[in-house]
């Protein structure tokens, strides 16, 4: 008998979060040449979706349709813009139901976000796309965000990090259910990785050079990034703005929510990221122009805030 995956896509669904997981078990049943899995997708309760592209699906179901005997995935898939229904109680009700008769549930992107409000995911380690992480830590504090995994299983419960991450989520599901041949098949198919190397972080602008906190704060944020050749410590802020070490990493922590050190480490690794992708200079010349002393701190800052080392970033961020 067939797995059935149903994916619910909601209104103004993103496209990819739907049609990327369906390609992966598609595929699965290419090369097991039988239906292995069984796919369809559901509504709220229209069935044409009217997706973030403008393209439109065609639903096979929707919410308030009866359980099936037997069903093995429910993914709910994310959108861009959630907030017109996200506190709909009857969406609340209906997406319990189908997760809880599933074998296995989840979501796609920012649909964590719906399963959160359901109240499905308290005291669970999940991940969604890292625009949406901190909101959804902060919305639901009882959930255990892991902002910077590209999928997450726990238990039965299965999260993406977003768009073509639900590729991984899927692609993993494989794994577990027909085994690391079959998966490798499919990943090679679909031109794909089989195990993508590092966290989503590296594909976001995430530690992007900005302003925060006080006027005083901002000057000292300015003068560092203008200057992030120069060998800078929290000793060289803090006298730069004529306060106590201590002081400024009281600042931090208070206006931030992150040390001097962390947020100097971040600004090095985002700028080194930024010489890595124009692909112009050398490793050795980007350690020196972000201001670290040499290429294996570079190397060990990038890995702690990336997952990956700045070879591995390049390679697959360069233009």
């Amino acid at each position: 008998m067939p797995k059935h995956i149903i994916i619910l896509a909601v209104p103004g669904v993103q496209l990819l979060d739907v049609s990327g997981p369906l390609d992966v078990f598609a595929e699965a049943n290419q090369q097991r040449g039988r239906e292995v899995y069984k796919l369809s997708v559901m509504a709220v309760a229209d069935p044409t979706v009217v997706s973030s592209s403008g393209a439109r699906l065609l639903a096979d179901l929707t919410l308030d349709a009866p359980l099936p005997d037997a069903l093995d995935t429910f993914l709910v898939a994310g959108a861009p813009v959630l907030d017109s229904f996200i506190s709909d109680e009857k969406l609340h009700e209906n997406i319990c139901r189908w997760s809880h008769h599933a074998q296995r549930f989840g979501s796609v992107c920012s649909g964590a976000m719906l399963l959160a409000a359901a109240g499905l995911i308290n005291g669970r380690r999940v991940t969604t796309h890292w625009t949406v992480a901190e909101r959804l830590h902060q919305e639901y504090p009882q959930v255990n965000v892991e902002a910077d995994a590209i999928f997450i299983a726990d238990a039965e419960l299965r999260t993406a990090a977003g768009v073509t991450s639900g590729l991984d989520l899927a692609l993993n599901m494989v794994d577990e259910d027909l085994g690391r041949e079959t998966a490798l098949d499919v990943a090679a198919q679909l031109v794909m990785f089989f195990k993508r190397p590092g966290g989503q972080l590296q594909f976001s602008r995430h530690g992007q050079a900005s302003l925060s906190g006080r006027s005083a704060l901002q000057d000292v944020q300015r003068w560092v990034l203008n200057t992030l050749d120069q060998p800078h410590n929290v000793q060289s802020l803090a006298t730069h703005m004529g306060i106590s070490a201590r002081h400024i990493t009281r600042l931090f922590n208070q206006e931030l929510n992150q040390s001097p050190a962390e947020w100097l480490e971040q600004q090095r690794v985002f700028h080194a990221r930024q010489l890595l992708e124009t692909g112009e200079l050398a490793v050795k010349q980007i350690a020196a122009e972000c201001g670290f002393s040499s290429v294996d701190i570079l190397r060990r800052a990038f890995v702690r805030q990336l997952s990956v080392t700045p070879s591995q970033y390049q390679k697959h961020h360069s233009s």
